[in-house]
């Protein structure tokens, strides 16, 4: 069991670590656009009309490509007052429970996610923009990011007691 556990963690890692370098790359291309369009507009007073769209959509697609590390490593906000009155033992339960339910919604919002993927594929529902593109091409990473955000937490919530660092939520 552990050896599986260790191979299903490292593909999930492996798979965040690659959608954390694509939305890092997002990044520069925002900010690429970003300064194109700024001395595009302002110093030859001639702004494209594709920078605002090719910004909002790498910004959506960097958020959720992000969410997975985000879950991994712990990142996320913890409100700690009920973790902090609690003895070592009842807190790694709470923090198995909390991985537990952390996964199960995660899942839950990949399913409906994954369902309204497949309708978009479907009637072929394009995005509101001067250049439409298909929004099932962008709304996948919704999928992509809570179910491997699930994983974590499933992965979490299957480690051995006591193997979850406090500091990160993840692997000691």
């Amino acid at each position: 069991m552990a050896k599986a556990l260790e191979l299903f963690r490292r593909v999930a890692y492996a798979l965040t670590t690659f959608g954390t370098a694509v939305a890092s790359g997002a990044l520069c291309i925002i900010v690429a656009a970003y300064c194109y369009e700024v001395v595009s507009r302002y110093f030859f007073s001639h702004p494209t009309l594709w920078a605002s769209d090719l910004v909002a959509f790498l910004l959506f697609l960097s958020i959720f490509l992000m969410i997975p590390e985000v879950a991994r490593s712990g990142g996320h906000v913890r409100v700690t007052v009920l973790e902090d009155r609690l003895c070592e033992r009842r807190r790694d339960r709470l923090w198995t429970v909390l991985a537990l339910v952390s996964a199960l919604a995660c899942f839950v919002a990949a399913w409906i996610s994954g369902l309204e993927n497949v309708r978009q594929f479907f009637f072929e529902i394009t995005t509101v923009s001067v250049y439409p593109i298909p929004k099932w091409v962008l709304s996948w990473t919704v999928t992509y990011g809570f179910g491997l955000s699930g994983v974590h937490f499933l992965i979490i919530f299957l480690s051995p007691a006591g193997s979850v660092d406090s500091k990160t939520g993840g692997f000691t």
